[in-house]
């Protein structure tokens, strides 16, 4: 709100010793915000996450989620610099028609498609939230078992479990989101990898960005976007701009694929393949080993993947 986008806290408290329930919460909290670290005064009790076991695995469960959307954040960051675009959106900010989000000030959507709900409160083993949209068709999936929330009512407000070392995760219908492996350093994750993962709506739609840049330069001297879109059961990517992410595409994971397809077709620039390395379960399609087929760079080229069967396969609407 203050057009500072580069956000955060001093985890687990600055000036007055944290406990390890609070200390565990706060990190797992503070892994999807913008900016994040552990930092306390001198004189005070170690909070570092090795400190307590809980904590630590809270932590690493959690920045490896924030490792795996580095990309996504970036990009996030790149459009809060050129669009003044938030990066942690009030729910009332994607749904302004919505009255009863206005004061829902206990979750937050990470950019459009990432929604948190953290725990708040001492001596929790669940937490509430809501999921906007839904009576007016928006889908929510859970980030850990990319299984859709059913039984959802509009404005209603779920009860969800929440164990010390967990913190709800859920991506919004309508996304494509880029992921990398996480690695050690943003480094090693930036080399990793890429995989997209594609969260369609109701009518089996989504659409994402990525700005991508060498990730040092105050003023970059070459830039790529890239756009992504899924209509009908084709995956299609378009780029422009000079920077080469030499990273290849490895892992297109789609959910809401009702059916089985009966063939997959990838088409990378010029060149046509016939994929065969894929699983087909709970109505979530893993491709897996396109690294193969896109070492020169996952942007380098077009990428088309084509699963081809009846459109039904892909629509909500028409199950």
């Amino acid at each position: 709100m203050s057009g500072i986008p580069m956000f955060g806290a001093d985890t687990c408290g600055f000036a007055k010793d944290s406990t390890e329930e609070l200390c565990a919460r706060w990190m797992e909290l503070s892994a999807f915000f913008p900016f994040f670290r552990n930092h306390y005064a001198n004189g005070k009790r170690p909070q570092e996450a090795y400190v307590w076991p809980t904590v630590a695995e809270a932590s690493r469960r959690a920045i490896n989620i924030r490792y795996s959307l580095l990309s996504y954040l970036y990009t996030l960051l790149y459009y809060a610099h050129t669009r003044g675009d938030t990066i942690m959106r009030a729910l009332a900010w994607e749904f302004p028609d919505d009255i009863s989000l206005r004061e829902t000030d206990t979750q937050f959507l990470l950019g459009p498609s990432i929604l948190i709900t953290p725990v708040l409160e001492p001596n929790a083993s669940t937490v509430k939230g809501v999921f906007p949209g839904i009576e007016d068709g928006t889908r929510w999936y859970d980030w850990y078992t990319l299984q859709e929330v059913n039984d959802v009512k509009p404005q209603e407000n779920v009860t969800m479990a929440a164990p010390l070392e967990h913190i709800n995760v859920h991506v919004r219908g309508g996304s494509i989101i880029p992921l990398q492996l996480p690695g050690n350093t943003t480094k090693t994750t930036k080399e990793s990898p890429y995989s997209l993962l594609v969260v369609p709506d109701n009518r089996g739609c989504a659409v994402g960005t990525l700005y991508v840049d060498d990730g040092q330069s105050i003023k970059p001297n070459a830039i790529k976007l890239v756009e992504f879109s899924y209509v009908d059961g084709k995956l299609t990517t378009r780029s422009w701009g000079a920077f080469r992410a030499a990273a290849p595409l490895a892992n297109i994971t789609i959910l809401g694929v009702y059916e089985q397809p009966e063939q997959i077709e990838l088409r990378v620039g010029i060149y046509d393949y016939s994929i065969l390395t894929y699983e087909h379960v709970n109505e979530t399609l893993r491709v897996t080993g396109l690294e193969r087929y896109t070492q020169a760079g996952a942007w380098e080229s077009a990428v088309i993947l084509d699963l081809l069967r009846d459109n039904s396969a892909f629509s909500r609407q028409s199950m």
